[in-house]
């Protein structure tokens, strides 16, 4: 077998940076999962993450998911629904199988609402389950009642809007928001006064009683709405991210994503398998009443901002939100410059105003990551280790190089 060229590497490389930069992200729909999403069924249940057994996964990740069991009717108590998952009535995947995203343990079934999000230059389709405390942190599954309000009164005024609206710009909506004071991955006070502003004229216009928008309205200034572009964010990205899979002989990671246990990436011209290490301690903040030792290992698809360039790779745009991660301004200007040296690409679109407008750097390619030990810091949440608690506080982690490095000597033997 020939010896495969570097050139063929950057040029398998630079077209799936292309596809990236030129990919776009329209939010067209909300629909339960079932309806939206194609080949998902009423047994199954969808986790943030890597592909991972039962009996390993976290606490919190095992308890979200036996509360969407009960929530959707297929057991009435805990240690049913934790029968049905063991015996296979209740078949549990990871959401990035089905083109879906979700935060923290990311659990999505059959009847959540899901974000529609359209990439029309490439013609693919993603999704994303916002994260209630329910889903996303394994809480109280007396703590239904988030879930029963985006289900009943959130979902379909937000349908009505991106009706009338006939869509909504996610990727500039994104782009004005990293301008304007936002990392986009746990910071999004600027995009969600941008998306107010946006679906204001639309809103009002959908019928729904005054009593019903008020409600929307309040949910817009809770702790859950300020992520609610968060939720956005990972649609979005997985939108624009996903044209860049199956390059022959292309490097470049198309996801990241985490599920307490393991950090996993997928690599362009590698498919849809998994390349994994151990997921790291989150340095940071936890809030009061928790200590650093009660929060689970780095968890949920979010990383889908950092593979995109966003998030903890472009901290700098929020220098505010830096410190509220623990991390020091310069410090992640620094982590900004280490990340150009192993991607790619610059974008056009997404740039620093602190860094003198420079574009964020796109297209992590593993090969630059293994030759030069530099990995990707993601910004995170905390969940409990222990689950039946919401958000403790928020840090960063480290990706493992070691998922790298196994990538890496997977291509090796498969093109050489």
């Amino acid at each position: 077998m020939r010896e495969l060229a570097t050139s063929e590497i950057d040029e398998a490389n630079k077209k799936a940076s292309e596809r990236i930069l030129s990919a776009e992200c329209t939010l067209v729909d909300i629909r339960p999962a079932i309806k939206a999403i194609p080949g998902f069924k009423s047994n199954l249940i969808t986790h943030a993450g890597p592909p991972i057994e039962w009996k390993r996964m976290c606490q919190p990740q095992k308890l979200s998911i036996i509360n969407l069991i009960i929530y959707e009717g297929l057991a009435n108590t805990p240690k049913k629904a934790e029968r049905l998952v063991e015996t296979g009535d209740v078949k549990i995947e990871p959401n990035h199988n089905y083109g879906n995203v979700s935060g923290m343990c990311g659990v999505t079934s059959a009847s959540m609402p899901v974000f529609v999000i359209k990439n029309k230059v490439h013609g693919n389709t993603a999704f994303n389950w916002q994260q209630t405390d329910l889903t996303a942190f394994g809480d109280k599954y007396e703590k239904t009642k988030e879930v029963q309000f985006v289900q009943e009164i959130l979902a379909p005024v937000m349908k009505a809007t991106i009706k009338e609206a006939g869509g909504i710009n996610i990727k500039e909506l994104l782009a004005k928001g990293l301008q304007m004071g936002d990392e986009l991955h746990g910071s999004f006070d600027a995009c969600r006064g941008i998306l107010i502003n946006w679906i204001l004229p639309h809103i009002v216009k959908t019928g729904f009683p005054k009593e019903t928008l008020v409600q929307v309205g309040e949910y817009f200034l809770s702790r859950e709405g300020r992520w609610y572009c968060g939720n956005l964010m990972m649609g979005a990205c997985k939108a624009m991210m996903d044209p860049a899979r199956d390059i022959k002989y292309s490097t470049i990671v198309t996801a990241m994503s985490r599920n307490g246990v393991d950090f996993g990436i997928q690599i362009s011209s590698l498919g849809n398998r998994w390349f994994t290490g151990a997921a790291g301690a989150i340095r940071g903040f936890t809030f009061p009443g928790y200590k650093p030792e009660d929060a689970a290992p780095d968890i949920g698809d979010s990383a889908i901002s950092e593979t995109r360039g966003l998030g903890g790779t472009a901290t700098p745009a929020s220098p505010s939100h830096a410190r509220f991660m623990g991390e020091s301004f310069q410090n992640a200007v620094n982590h900004t410059k280490l990340m150009h040296e192993v991607s790619v690409a610059e974008d056009p679109m997404f740039r620093i105003p602190y860094l003198d407008f420079a574009g964020v750097p796109v297209g992590i390619d593993m090969r630059k990551v293994v030759e030069t030990g530099i990995v990707p810091k993601i910004n995170t949440a905390m969940a409990h280790k222990e689950g039946g608690h919401p958000i403790i506080g928020a840090g960063v982690a480290n990706a493992p190089i070691e998922c790298f490095k196994e990538a890496l000597k997977a291509f090796v033997e498969k093109y050489r």
